[in-house]
């Protein structure tokens, strides 16, 4: 059972981590068309900005679910540091318990949030606002799904000596 989880939380993380790294890919390709067309042809495509943000929205939500796999967000290392080795993992613990709690606040007012504004259109491209409204509630469930995996499992090993210990190979 625990093998199964850890690659199913493997399996989001690596899932979330391709979809991220598409989605930057193309916004630097959007933002390259953006200055092309300012600087090359005198003229600025308002749609690139818009497709732009709401990328990288969906880019910070699917970027965070590998983060807690990975323990990589910033004030989880300091706090450990701070409380020592011994109470490490209880702090680690603690820190997830308080982002559950956040996620499944943002999933809860998020939801109906991006349905009330399933028809709006974004003003320069044209697309429904559901898309990048539905950023939030998908990201935080797929993170709850992630706190979720990651309390059975424990975190992502540092290194390849870590992996003996749990029976599986990156």
């Amino acid at each position: 059972m625990h093998s199964f989880i850890l690659s199913a939380a493997r399996l989001l993380t690596r899932s979330t981590e391709t979809l991220a790294t598409l989605l930057l890919i193309v916004v630097t390709a959007l933002n390259l068309t953006q200055v092309g067309g300012r600087y090359l042809f005198n003229t600025g495509f308002g749609w690139t900005e818009e497709y732009m943000r709401y990328l990288m929205i969906w880019l910070m939500m699917l970027g965070s679910v590998a983060c807690i796999f990975r323990a990589e967000h910033m004030g989880i290392e300091f706090l450990e540091h701070l409380a020592g080795p011994k109470h490490a993992p209880l702090v680690k613990s603690a820190l997830y318990s308080v982002a559950a709690i956040f996620c499944l606040y943002v999933l809860v007012y998020s939801w109906p949030l991006a349905l009330r504004n399933a028809s709006q259109v974004a003003p320069a491209s044209g697309i429904p606002m559901i898309y990048p409204y539905m950023a939030l509630p998908v990201g935080a469930a797929l993170m709850l799904v992630q706190i979720a995996l990651t309390w059975f499992v424990g975190f992502e090993p540092d290194n390849d000596e870590d992996l003996s210990d749990i029976g599986g190979a990156v």
